[in-house]
């Protein structure tokens, strides 16, 4: 079957059902079944594939930034940022403090959906994070690896506050 660039994400798949939107819906079956590693990161990759298909998601879209950003940037846990949105039932909470989305990513994408690769319980993990910091990174206009190096010591200022936080 000949092979066809997504016109957002720009991801080489091939055509009909394994696109971009054939491959999240056995993505999304999966986040549906509660069964981890997927059930747990369903906020996560609904996220990253919002922002890398804005066109079908508009709706979405400032509550994906502001997700990938409490996450990747702030380095506050993925159960904290879900649990705060449920709470406000995705509504971002008006204490967050979120940066502008620009109008469109700044650079490509280094990966898309279509690198995810073949469903396997011990990967996507890993794979689903790293999808997840290249939409982010494209979004900011950063090289991915600048991104892990910032984002590590936001990850330890974040589980800092909350240890100090949890003393109080």
């Amino acid at each position: 079957m000949p092979s066809a660039a997504c016109t957002e994400c720009g991801a080489a798949t091939r055509e009909s059902a394994d696109g971009c939107a054939g491959r999240f819906r056995v993505l999304l079956a999966l986040d549906h079944s509660h069964r981890a590693p997927w059930g747990p990161r369903h906020g996560l990759a609904f996220a990253a594939f919002v922002l890398q298909h804005p066109r079908a998601h508009e709706e979405a879209l400032d509550t994906a930034w502001a997700t990938l950003h409490r996450i990747y940037a702030v380095g506050e846990a993925p159960a904290v940022v879900f649990g705060a949105l449920v709470a406000g039932r995705g509504a971002v909470p008006t204490y967050w403090e979120t940066p502008s989305r620009p109008l469109a990513p700044i650079q490509p994408f280094d990966v898309t959906i279509a690198d995810l690769g073949d469903v396997d319980a011990a990967t996507d993990a890993e794979r689903l994070d790293a999808w997840c910091r290249a939409t982010w990174a494209a979004w900011r206009g950063e090289e991915p690896a600048a991104l892990a190096l910032r984002d590590a010591e936001a990850s330890r200022v974040g589980r800092m506050r909350a240890w100090v936080s949890a003393r109080r």
